[in-house]
C-alpha cells in the first residue's frame, strides 16, 4: 500500500488528471503527512473530485486542517470518508481542529455525506456524527 513518502508523487499525478471524480485511498498507510499532502494537493488544484475516500490510513486529528482546506476551496466534492480508526481527540488542538472541520463541513453548499465510521470504532467519529447530524444527515 501507499506511504506518506508515496503521496507527493500521488500528489504531482493528480494534477495531471482535471477529470477524476473519485479518489479511493483506503487501506493505505498514508498517515497525516500523507492525508495533508493529498489534501492540500486536492483542495490547490481542485479537481472535479466528487467523492474522496481516506478509511484506514491511520489519520489522527493533525489530518484536520488539510482535510477543512478541501471542503472549503473545492466546490465538487460531494463525499468524503475519513478514517474509521481514528486516535481520540482528547486535547485542545485536536478538538478545535474537529471543530473547525465541521464548521467548514457545515458553510459548504456541496458537500453532502463524511463518512467517520461507527460511533463505537473512533471517538473523533462519535464526535463529527454529534456535531454533524443535523447538518449531514447521512453522516
Amino acid at each position: 500500500g501507499l506511504t506518506s513518502e508515496d503521496s507527493p508523487t500521488l500528489a504531482g499525478a493528480l494534477s495531471m488528471m482535471p477529470n477524476l471524480q473519485t479518489l479511493n485511498l483506503a487501506g493505505n498507510r498514508l498517515g497525516d503527512e500523507g492525508v495533508s499532502t493529498i489534501a492540500l494537493a486536492v483542495s490547490n488544484s481542485c479537481t472535479s473530485i466528487e467523492k474522496l475516500c481516506f478509511w484506514y490510513n491511520g489519520m489522527t486529528f493533525k489530518s484536520f486542517p488539510g482535510l477543512t482546506k478541501i471542503v472549503q476551496t473545492c466546490s465538487l466534492i460531494k463525499e468524503l470518508s475519513l478514517d474509521r480508526s481514528m486516535a481520540s481527540a482528547d486535547d485542545d488542538e485536536s478538538i478545535r481542529a474537529v471543530l473547525d472541520f465541521t464548521e467548514a463541513v457545515k458553510l459548504s453548499g456541496s458537500l453532502r455525506r463524511v463518512s467517520c465510521g461507527r460511533q463505537d470504532e473512533s471517538e473523533v467519529g462519535a464526535l463529527l456524527i454529534l456535531l454533524l447530524g443535523e447538518a449531514l444527515p447521512d453522516c
